[in-house]
């Protein structure tokens, strides 16, 4: 296990992690500074982001159209949703494998 004196003393000998872990607070104070700042957007704004990624000359909403009818696209989707139940359920079955060899190890019961 790492303890907290084990980093203080990383950090006070590696410019680098010291560095990082520099411009990370600067992130974090930046996006503290936010808090009070809501800006709501432009009506047209997904109109725009779309044109701009799809093109002028594509009309995206008849792409989205065709997209959301398309076979494929619904293969695609299950296909995706399928491995992702797949990683999630191997996750957990490998989580609980480490539990009971961590609980294992120190002698305790079995999780």
């Amino acid at each position: 296990m790492i303890e907290p004196a084990d980093v203080d003393v990383h950090l006070a000998t590696c410019a680098d992690c010291a560095g990082e872990l520099a411009r990370y607070r600067e992130v974090l104070a930046a996006a503290r500074s936010l808090r009070g700042v809501l800006e709501s957007p432009a009506p047209d704004l997904p109109d725009r982001v779309l044109a701009h990624v799809l093109g002028p000359e594509v009309r995206w909403r008849s792409t989205l159209t065709r997209l959301a009818h398309d076979r494929r696209t619904h293969v695609a989707a299950a296909s995706v949703g399928g491995a992702l139940v797949g990683a999630g359920a191997i996750a957990l079955l490998w989580a609980r494998a480490m539990r009971r060899a961590m609980a294992g190890a120190g002698g305790g019961a079995a999780a």
